[in-house]
């Protein structure tokens, strides 16, 4: 099918498959860009029709891509499949599935070959029986507000010459896979862009605090994950390492520094043991630091490493955050109302709401510029499911505060 109405049909077809992605615990991007350094330029060689992102028990992530073509037979089956396989190989996903209203017995036995998912139409009809209590549209799935004034943010992103469109693709997009560390460092820089007097207009600027909310929780989610193999300590220091580096596992770089630094300071030693045997006054003044200079260890770190401990303890409330926080930014912030469907119910407790205040709080402190737009978030209802005891150390204040001062520094 070819023209404006197959493009039609592989838009429902898209929408279909991540709704019943998002209703068995993904966060779901429709039509996710996949970009490449290609001769030293990121470039967008790609797209993804339904990325998935899951969570374990132990927060470590598991990436699922899926491509959604509205072709009856075999034209193109086994070609389709072997893209995806291969797709799936350079993002390093979990698992790959393929989505057609019809499918063959030659394209099951090449996607049993290759370890992809094919499904056609009659599957994913049985899998959305069960999801009548689930809106159509919602968040960023279907037609909503949220794809509305992302277009007209993207028109807005292209006068402002001061915010780099590569900063901002990131955090909507590549921030969602990346390491902690990559995170962190976007965020400093888009911080050190607003502070300099860049203002964002509406609806870019809430739009964009909604990402960077949700990019902190996803490095968060990974970070709180890595701490079962490293340690809080550990991670903290791969965390610190990124940042200076570009690489959380090299210290090289760091031990050079500290060498250069070591050096210094005999060097400096000397002269002044020289100066004052001539009978001159000593005078302190500060010693230069190399490794100070390249490090870019923000203030606070310390807030993000209490959301990731955080998460840890509360695996399974710290899994559905990703959700919640779409429904709250992408849906309820813009003013829609179908984060209220009862199918949502879950995703909505007071459990949710202490780690979203952290996270929340962390926003304040990494982006102070974006964090108005973030707060409202803390006062949607957040008692629609029972909760269980809180963290210890956390007071009544926490849960009714609009913005509590969580995660010391």
């Amino acid at each position: 099918m070819t023209g404006k109405a197959g493009a039609l049909k592989g838009d429902l077809l898209e929408r279909r498959f991540a709704r019943t992605e998002f209703a068995e615990g993904s966060l779901v991007r429709v039509r996710h860009p996949v970009a490449h350094l290609v001769a030293g330029r990121t470039r967008t060689v790609t797209d993804v029709d339904v990325l998935s992102i899951d969570f374990d028990a132990r927060l470590r992530p598991h990436i699922g891509i899926s491509e959604c073509k509205s072709t009856r037979g075999q034209s193109g089956e086994q070609d389709r499949l072997l893209w995806l396989r291969g797709l799936q190989e350079l993002l390093g996903a979990s698992r790959a599935t393929l989505v057609r209203e019809t499918v063959t017995e030659a394209g099951r036995d090449v996607a049993r070959r290759i370890s992809v998912d094919l499904i056609g139409t009659a599957e994913l009809t049985r899998r959305e029986q069960v999801l009548q209590h689930l809106p159509e549209h919602f968040g960023v799935i279907g037609d909503t507000r949220f794809k509305e004034q992302s277009a007209e943010a993207d028109r807005q992103l292209k006068k402002i010459g001061d915010l780099p469109p590569g900063l901002v693709a990131f955090l909507r997009h590549d921030a969602l896979l990346a390491d902690p560390h990559r995170t962190l460092g976007a965020l400093i820089t888009l911080d050190e862009i607003l502070t300099s007097g860049t203002v964002l207009p509406a609806p870019l600027a809430p739009l964009l605090a909604g990402h960077v909310l949700q990019a902190l929780i996803a490095a968060a989610l990974r970070a709180g994950g890595r701490t079962d193999t490293v340690g809080s300590e550990g991670t903290r220091a791969e965390i610190e390492q990124g940042l200076g580096t570009g690489d959380p596992h090299d210290r090289q770089l760091l031990r050079v520094a500290e060498m250069a630094d070591t050096l210094l300071r005999q060097e400096l030693a000397v002269l002044h043991r020289a100066y004052r045997t001539a009978g001159a006054a000593a005078i302190e003044r500060p010693v230069p630091s190399v490794r100070s200079a390249i490090s870019q260890t923000p203030a606070w770190l310390v807030t993000f490493m209490d959301l990731a401990e955080r998460l840890r303890r509360r695996s399974p409330i710290a899994r559905q955050l990703p959700q919640t926080v779409d429904l709250a930014v992408f849906d309820a912030a813009l003013g829609a109302d179908t984060w209220q469907a009862p199918a949502f119910d879950h995703l909505f407790s007071l459990e949710h709401r202490q780690a979203l205040a952290v996270a929340v709080t962390c926003v304040e402190r990494a982006v102070p510029a974006l964090a108005s737009y973030v707060f409202p978030v803390l006062d949607l209802p957040f008692r629609r499911t029972k909760t269980s005891t809180l963290d210890a150390g956390e007071t009544n204040s926490t849960r009714h505060e609009p913005r509590p001062d969580t995660g010391g520094e």
